[in-house]
């Protein structure tokens, strides 16, 4: 029942600012999204969320295509580690998942805004290709 077109964020307190709620890019109602859109509050629900989406689509690929790539260990089941290369929304999502593997530095909240802003960019671009 949630439509964003119909949300509004009202800021201040003499002075009271009516803002619009940017459209939201997922194709459900998420109050991780709104958090971000309203109070730009970055988490990892969110972030699951974005990257859950992508993947859903069966975008994931092309999301990863041609991007800065990290050096990320991985845990293995048996407790040995294998080096690979992640791109910063899946080394982040790899973290989220994976809290058990210290071996990783870890992310920080500006890389988290990052990782955000970069999947909501390719789902505008996909939405408007």
């Amino acid at each position: 029942m949630l439509n964003f077109e119909h949300l509004k964020l009202i800021k201040g307190n003499q002075i009271k600012e009516i803002i619009n709620i940017e459209k939201h890019n997922l194709p459900y109602p998420s109050l991780n999204e709104v958090n971000f859109l309203a109070f730009n509050e970055s988490d990892t629900g969110y972030h699951n969320e974005l990257y859950g989406y992508i993947e859903s689509e069966g975008w994931l690929s092309e999301y990863k295509n041609g991007k800065e790539q990290r050096p990320y260990i991985r845990l293995k089941k048996n407790g040995q580690t294998q080096s690979e290369q992640k791109i910063l929304s899946e080394y982040i999502r790899h973290q989220i998942h994976h809290p058990e593997n210290t071996y990783n530095q870890p992310f920080t909240a500006d890389e988290l805004v990052q990782s955000i802003s970069e999947m909501r960019a390719f789902i505008v671009g996909k939405e408007n290709a």
